[in-house]
């Protein structure tokens, strides 16, 4: 039907369905461009966030590729956006980026996490030099873009780790002078309580018994730091060998049982009816965490209370627990109590350093320790070693 015979009415309907048309299309270039507005507005507003930053920052697509990376990342490493912008995170640099540790965290760690926070890795930038970073990366998803980015912040510690290095070594090397000291002035202590020296008047002794007594007070102080220190400072691994944990349990109890019996403490031992196999474990250096858990229960447990300590077997790890009837620790002393020089009360005598120990042996073992407790009511101090 040509234009000239259709009704007037039927030319009108054509020429609203047109305009109709025309306002849909002009809505929808308003709507992209409104779209465009944002995405802008978005882009720029994380660009703004980034650059206040003051570690080095950069964003990464699904593809590890940079999308983004703030003024710090290009002063610290120095690179320039254009050695940068789309490239592989592993490329950046003549590949000075292509760190085995960096690619754990980013193809093996974070696609199970949304975060990851503290990952340390230590490498030799041609650009920079040695390098000591701390990476912390999280996922994002932006509505906008519609895809996974990875915010990836480098802080540079290397200052600050090599000056803890020199601090542990210099107080390390103050520590052992100090041991040398000791042992020396306990010694002549020994000779004078003695008689060795000439007879001593009943006030003289008793005084000098005082001094020997705090001089061996501080010289565990002394070894134990000395051996915090000598675990830190080589990143403790264990000297694994077969371990019998439930025989070292017994042997640390009976160690005990003369202290406990000062005080009329009871020590139960609640163990399997079977003998669990042995485990791979340094056995020198589990016996002293279990004798510290032990002397640290008695410590804090009452005339004629109970510690119990407890062994279970658990799929792929066993389970060590010293349960005592003791004072327990007051709920916001919980979480610090395995930090070295922690000390709940200011009148406590010792070190500070048992638990510290304790906790770096476990987890050199790639195992957990932890305590829970309940003001009054006594505490529980557990860990867990892997069988293989």
């Amino acid at each position: 039907m040509s234009d000239q015979e259709k009704t007037k009415e039927e030319l009108i309907d054509e020429l609203r369905e047109l305009r109709d048309l025309i306002k849909g299309l002009e809505a929808s270039k308003i709507k992209l461009k409104r779209g465009e507005a944002k995405t802008e507005r978005a882009r720029s507003y994380a660009e703004n966030i980034i650059e206040t930053v003051r570690d080095p920052l950069l964003v990464l697509d699904e593809d590890l590729k940079l999308l983004s990376a703030n003024r710090s990342f290009y002063k610290t490493f120095k690179v320039t956006p254009r050695e940068t912008l789309g490239k592989l995170i592993y490329d950046l640099g003549n590949r000075q980026w292509d760190i085995p540790r960096l690619r754990i965290l980013l193809e093996d760690i974070l696609p199970k996490h949304a975060h990851i926070g503290n990952f340390e890795v230590e490498h030799d930038f041609p650009t920079v030099g040695h390098k000591i970073v701390r990476l912390n990366a999280r996922q994002i998803h932006q509505e906008v873009v519609g895809k996974k980015m990875i915010l990836l912040a480098a802080e540079d510690i290397t200052r600050s780790k090599r000056l803890e290095r020199e601090r542990k070594n210099i107080l390390s090397m103050f520590a052992h002078d100090m041991k040398n000291a000791v042992i020396t002035s306990e010694g002549f202590l020994s000779r004078l309580i003695a008689g060795k020296a000439g007879a001593l008047a009943k006030k003289q002794q008793d005084y000098l018994e005082i001094i020997r007594d705090d001089l061996k007070q501080l010289s565990q102080f002394i070894s134990d730091f000395m051996e915090l220190a000598r675990l830190e400072a080589k990143e403790y691994k264990p000297v694994l060998a077969p371990c019998n944990i439930q025989a070292e349990i017994e042997k640390s109890i009976a160690a005990v049982q003369l202290e406990a019996q000062k005080k009329k403490i009871t020590i139960p031992a609640e163990l399997p009816e079977t003998m669990l196999p042995m485990i791979n474990a340094d056995t020198d250096k589990i016996g002293r965490v279990i004798r510290n858990l032990l002397d640290n229960a008695i410590k804090y447990t009452n005339e004629g209370g109970t510690v119990t300590a407890k062994l279970s077997d658990r799929d792929n790890e066993i389970l060590v627990s010293f349960m005592d009837t003791g004072i327990g620790i007051p709920k916001g002393h919980v979480s610090h109590i395995f930090e070295a020089f922690y000390r709940v009360r200011r009148d406590s005598k010792g070190s500070g350093l048992g638990l510290s120990i304790a906790k770096t042996i476990i987890e050199g073992h790639a195992g957990r320790i932890w305590a829970e407790s309940a003001p009054a009511k006594g505490s529980i101090f557990s860990f867990t070693l892997p069988k293989q």
